[in-house]
């Protein structure tokens, strides 16, 4: 996306995002990275870090009013971790993947060159100068309705995963703090009548399978394979404090 672009391309991201601008500027500087805005010298645009800045915090409040407002006996230590869940980095990555956010990313020729379209640290960031941006076009109620939208899946694994046994949330967690890339779940057997299906699932480290798991739903087999892959990991040499 450049100063120019037509109106066709930000009217197709905006309407994944469920919102169409009526300030447009907001939305470009939003998806101006800052490698690109000190190149071009685009002063009458700028960057998205403050907006950023401010896109985390939207990000926050939204998150934890929907918790309130849906789980109204979840207490304060659990909302918290769940709230956490939904708009770490991981989280944020997955959404903006969803959203196809790099696309319309304005990188400087170096960040473009190393990939930084696909970088997990900038559509994290884009994604929130988004929801900075939304903010500041919209106000609340527009940031609500594309939070809802656009975090439907983390939304609903939260909500099924419950209070604080989150086993694919730990899992994605413990690798990513490995320096390792996120699992990968394989659907490996489908089996069973239409009104009774059972579904077997892997999760994958790269080739490696870490756990396996079954289930009435893919989700459910999902979960139970992460559960398996924990216990697994914990069971390594090395891992006793772990036990």
């Amino acid at each position: 996306m450049t100063a120019d672009t037509g109106r066709t391309d930000r009217t197709e991201l905006e309407a994944r995002l469920g919102h169409a601008f009526g300030r447009p500027e907001l939305l470009e500087q939003a998806l101006t990275h800052q490698t690109h805005a000190a190149e071009a010298g685009l002063a009458d645009v700028g960057e998205n870090q403050r907006l950023e800045f401010l896109g985390d915090a939207v990000l926050g409040a939204a998150a934890a009013e929907w918790l309130v407002l849906r789980r109204p006996g979840w207490r304060e230590g659990v909302l918290t971790k769940v709230r956490s869940r939904l708009t770490n980095e991981a989280a944020l990555e997955r959404v903006a993947r969803r959203l196809d956010l790099g696309r319309w990313l304005r990188l400087g020729r170096g960040e473009e060159q190393t990939g930084g379209r696909g970088k997990r640290t900038v559509l994290a960031d884009a994604l929130e100068a988004v929801l900075g941006a939304v903010w500041m076009d919209g106000g609340a109620a527009a940031v609500r309705r594309v939070f809802a939208a656009a975090f439907a899946e983390e939304l609903e694994a939260a909500l099924e995963a419950g209070g604080d046994d989150n086993p694919k949330g730990d899992l994605q967690e413990r690798l990513q703090a490995e320096g390792q890339a996120a699992p990968r779940y394989e659907l490996l057997a489908e089996s069973g009548p239409a009104h009774d299906r059972r579904f077997r699932v892997g999760v994958y480290r790269g080739e490696d399978c870490l756990g396996e798991g079954e289930g009435r739903s893919k989700r459910e087999a999902e979960v139970q394979a992460a559960r398996r892959a924990l216990a697994q990991l914990d069971e390594r040499p090395g891992n006793e404090e772990n036990r």
